[in-house]
This record gives C-alpha cells, sequence and structure tokens, in this order.
C-alpha cells in the first residue's frame, strides 16, 4: 500500500484500505519477537545480546520509569499498553475495525513469503546481515512508516486514540530501539566486508517489504479486484 496514499485520502476507500492491511499485517508483524530472539542467537557480544533482551522485555509490554515518562510525554495512556505485547495492541486496531481474526489458515502468498524469507535471513545470514536486515532495514524506518497511517487514522472519528495506540507508540517513542541496532550493527563493521554484509541485509529486508508494500498497494487501489472478503 502506498503509504503517502492513505495519508493523503487518494485511495477508492482509505477505510477498507486500512482494514486490509490490519487484515494481512499481523501475519509478519506479530512474528517479530522471534525476529528479536533469532537476531540474539546470532550475536556473541554479551552486551549485544542483553541490549536486544531489553528490547524484547518491551515488545511484551514491560517498560521501565523512564520509558513510561516518554510514553505519557507522547499522550499515551500507561494502561493502554502496559502489560499488553505490541501483537496485542495491533490486534485492538484490527478489532476497532471490526476486522475478524484471520485464524482460518489461508494466509496469501504473499504474507507467508515476507514472513518466512525475512526469518530465514535472519537464522541464517551473517551476524551483520541480520542486524543489518531488522536494524537498519527494519527498526530504522519504522517510524516513518507508520507516521502516514496514524495520519491515516486520524481521519476516521470512530477510532479512539487507544484503539491505534500501536502506531503511536512506535512512531513517538520507538527511537531507542533504532538507536540500540544502530550501535550494535557499527560495533560489528570491523572491515569492509563486514560493512557489505550488514548493507546486503539492510536491501534484502527492503526487498521483502516492498514486495508486501507493492501487493498492499495494488489491493488497496482496486479494492472491488482484490478477492479477499473482509466482512
Amino acid at each position: 500500500m502506498c503509504i503517502r496514499d492513505s495519508s493523503s485520502g487518494d485511495l477508492p476507500d482509505t477505510r477498507w484500505a486500512l482494514a486490509d492491511f490490519a487484515r494481512q499485517y499481523p501475519g509478519y508483524a506479530k512474528h517479530f519477537p522471534r525476529y528479536l530472539t533469532t537476531v540474539i542467537s546470532q550475536l556473541t557480544n554479551p552486551r549485544h545480546r542483553d541490549e536486544l533482551l531489553a528490547n524484547l522485555t518491551e515488545e511484551s509490554g514491560i517498560y521501565d520509569k523512564a520509558e513510561l515518562i516518554e510514553v505519557e510525554n507522547s499522550g499515551i495512556e500507561p494502561d493502554w499498553i502496559v502489560g499488553r505485547p505490541h501483537p496485542e495492541l495491533f490486534d485492538r486496531f484490527r478489532r476497532a475495525l471490526g476486522v475478524p481474526d484471520a485464524n482460518d489458515g489461508n494466509e496469501p502468498d504473499q504474507v507467508i513469503c515476507w514472513r518466512e524469507m525475512f526469518l530465514s535471513l535472519l537464522a541464517n545470514g551473517s551476524p551483520a546481515e541480520a542486524v543489518g536486515a531488522l536494524g537498519l532495514g527494519t527498526e530504522q524506518i519504522v517510524s516513518t512508516i507508520y507516521l502516514p497511517f496514524s495520519r491515516a487514522i486520524a481521519r476516521l472519528k470512530d477510532l479512539s486514540p487507544r484503539d491505534s495506540v500501536f502506531f503511536t507508540l512506535h512512531t513517538a517513542v520507538d527511537d531507542h530501539h533504532q538507536e540500540t541496532l544502530q550501535n550494535i550493527a557499527a560495533d560489528l563493521v570491523t572491515d569492509a566486508s563486514t560493512a557489505r554484509e550488514l548493507r546486503r541485509g539492510m536491501l534484502k529486508a527492503l526487498s521483502l517489504r516492498s514486495a508486501f508494500w507493492d501487493w498492499m498497494h495494488s489491493r488497496a487501489l482496486n479494492p472491488a479486484d482484490a478477492g479477499q472478503v473482509l466482512f
């Protein structure tokens, strides 16, 4: 789905496009803890592992005092997110749009390919490739790609800030995840070879995401031909 279109209202039916995204995206996003643990298993530096374990803890809905202050300063009520794993926050958004749970065993190939190829990249690439994929190719762009979704969601007056907090959380207070992976990446680049591996992982991750985004965009432009009944 073209992010610019979703925020500007240029799509034929912005609500349908957001609902379609809410139906398809969990097939990738709910596995983020697996992505993190896979990268952690690739790392040998105890400090790097501990830093990503802290990120994993936050993904499960556990925040320290400093993080909660940052959250509140961003207009997020702590009780919206504390004790709520991030996939559950996305499920809240999905339910608010009236999209049913898609546990029907009929995931589209585009979703399956993205998830399985991404996991394979993290598990079978070098540590630098894995960090390049999860860091530079994923976490580094999260706040950028989610911000237009927040703007599009704001156009839907029946959704509350609590309903869409998944996006607010990732656009407003996710910088430390990016910084953690940036620092790990910098530590891993010891020569030209590891720099190329880092770049390669980033490009592979971006290519996989682009394939999914292009597919979502084509569906958003032609809802009648999407071949997916949402409701």
